[in-house]
């Protein structure tokens, strides 16, 4: 798979999973923008990557899960980059606590703000400019209530819906919208060692190569817009 000449921007890029997928893009030739509001993110980020494709990760200090720094954002990408062929929205990010009734008010505002608001307020602020391919990540979550994880099954089944919402609006954009369900944990190198993985689970390696099957330009267009992996995943018995 080649992506050479391709812009792409991944929002969480810095991230777990995120760095995955700009390690993976860059890897096939693509120009990666990864903003972030904590430039030394950006800076370990830039130092993990292989020297031959630093050259072609523009990094953008700012807050895409503020609604005025997700538009400073948005307008440095496109003025830096001239185009936008595809985004990836890898935001927020697993939590455990106690059970729904105990959480407090300020655990649960900012989880939905990082698993949900931040997947509004950039989809908002790149779809009307996108002319090319929008993915964003999912968990299992959204599918099943996972115990002393209420808030992020909520935020998770509410982004489910906000993507339909969107792409149901977008009918008629030049867009193609997806929802990429990760099923299982994602085993990157950030993965704790004492914590032993199980073999079924998904490696950063391979989320990140799938999504960037899922941008590619010749990715089916009328593939549907929630997209499970592994999709033959037994939701309800997966190890979470």
């Amino acid at each position: 798979m080649d992506l050479r000449g391709g812009s792409y921007v991944v929002a969480g890029g810095a991230g777990v999973v995120g760095e995955a997928v700009t390690r993976e893009l860059l890897r096939l030739g693509a120009t990666v923008t990864v903003p972030s509001r904590t430039p030394d993110r950006l800076a370990q980020l830039r130092s993990a990557l292989p020297e031959a494709d630093r050259d072609r990760l523009r990094t953008v200090p700012g807050d895409v899960g503020d609604p005025a720094g997700v538009l400073e954002v948005r307008d440095r990408v496109v003025d830096g980059a001239g185009r936008v062929d595809g985004v990836v929205a890898s935001l927020g990010g697993w939590w455990e606590g106690p059970p729904l009734t105990e959480v407090a008010f300020p655990v649960w505002q900012r989880l939905i703000d990082d698993n949900l608001t931040a997947h509004f307020l950039v989809a908002q602020a790149f779809l009307p400019v996108l002319r090319g391919t929008y993915v964003a990540l999912n968990g299992i979550a959204a599918f099943r209530p996972v115990p002393l994880s209420g808030p992020i099954s909520v935020a998770d089944a509410a982004l489910t819906m906000l993507l339909r919402t969107f792409a149901a609006e977008l009918a008629d954009a030049p867009v193609r919208l997806h929802e990429v369900a990760i099923l299982t944990p994602v085993v990157t190198r950030h993965w704790p060692p004492e914590e032993p993985a199980k073999p079924h689970w998904l490696t950063g390696e391979q989320v990140a190569a799938h999504v960037a099957g899922v941008l590619h330009p010749e990715f089916p267009a009328d593939a549907p817009l929630q997209l499970r992996f592994p999709a033959d995943c037994d939701i309800e018995t997966a190890d979470i």
